[in-house]
């Protein structure tokens, strides 16, 4: 089967993302209203028609990362300044980057490469004061190709690697170790914060389970559900709380009462569905459906 055929069947990584329903990323305000988040302001950051998403925040800089599909359908990484409201192209390649991650370093930004030439999808990192400086961290020749990663610091990474079934990798780059973790996992891949653990989601049977790996000790805690008829989107509040997209709502489980809260969206935003998240202290990034 051809790469494209692939990445359309099991909807990874939007290859044909022009052909897909186009996503835009919004930017929300966030406070807290008796222990659940109160959301407002919400602004179209991507502000243009196609294929906008995966957002992710730098940890202490007022920017927002996400994917964009170009004119000439391949995709490249946008900066938005949250202090300026300016967007800025950061990569301009010929072939296609996704999941715009940056490392714990903050000197650099890895992201999911795809090959115009080869379909091979190798984790990448950009250097952020020169992206035109790169340096290939896996090969998907020898990992598996790679859709989704998380670090917990610049040695030690979880991946989401294609396959038969899909399976959350678990890398030790200083180690040069690539341990197979679960299978039938999902999309969301995160580092919980205020520990050193990575949250993934995982299917068993027909439940779906939001579950903790810790690399040092190489255990599995099982945190709570994901909704089944969801796609287990998910992203963690800098004091602990998860959130989950659900069609056009948007829910909250705080581990200490392990109860699942919907959040009340504002009434000024789209009533679109919701996928894919990120957080950080006073804003939310989600992404809807055009």
């Amino acid at each position: 089967m051809e790469m494209k055929s692939l990445l359309v069947l099991l909807g990874l990584l939007p290859a044909l993302a022009c052909a897909q329903n186009g996503t835009d990323v919004y930017l929300m305000r966030v406070t807290s209203a008796n222990g659940i988040p109160a959301l407002s302001d919400p602004a179209n950051i991507s502000n243009k028609t196609g294929y906008d998403n995966q957002p992710f925040f730098h940890p202490s800089k007022p920017l927002l990362y996400y994917t964009s599909m170009m004119p000439d359908n391949q995709t490249d990484i946008m900066v938005y300044d949250l202090s300026t409201g300016t967007r800025t192209q950061l990569t301009k390649t010929p072939d296609s980057e996704y999941s715009p991650t940056v490392l714990p370093n903050q000197r650099d930004l890895s992201c999911i490469v795809q090959r115009k030439a080869s379909g091979d999808q190798d984790l990448v990192a950009y250097s952020l004061a020169d992206p035109n400086t790169t340096r290939l961290i896996f090969a998907s020749q020898k990992t598996g190709k790679i859709g989704y990663q998380a670090w917990i610091n610049d040695n030690e990474a979880v991946a989401f690697v294609l396959g038969e079934p899909n399976a959350l990798h678990y890398f030790d780059l200083k180690a040069g170790t690539d341990a197979v973790i679960a299978p039938q996992i999902g999309r969301s891949l995160h580092k919980i914060p205020g520990r050193n653990t990575f949250s993934f989601v995982q299917q068993t049977g027909n439940r779906w389970i939001v579950r903790e790996f810790d690399p040092k000790t190489k255990k599995l805690t099982d945190l709570t559900d994901s909704d089944p008829d969801s796609e287990h989107y998910n992203a963690w509040t800098p004091d602990g709380m998860l959130l989950e997209s659900r069609g056009t709502q948007l829910w909250a489980f705080t581990p200490k009462t392990k109860v699942w809260t919907r959040v009340p969206l504002p009434a000024d935003l789209p009533a679109k569905k919701i996928s894919r998240l990120a957080v950080r202290d006073g804003f939310l990034a989600i992404v809807l459906d055009e």
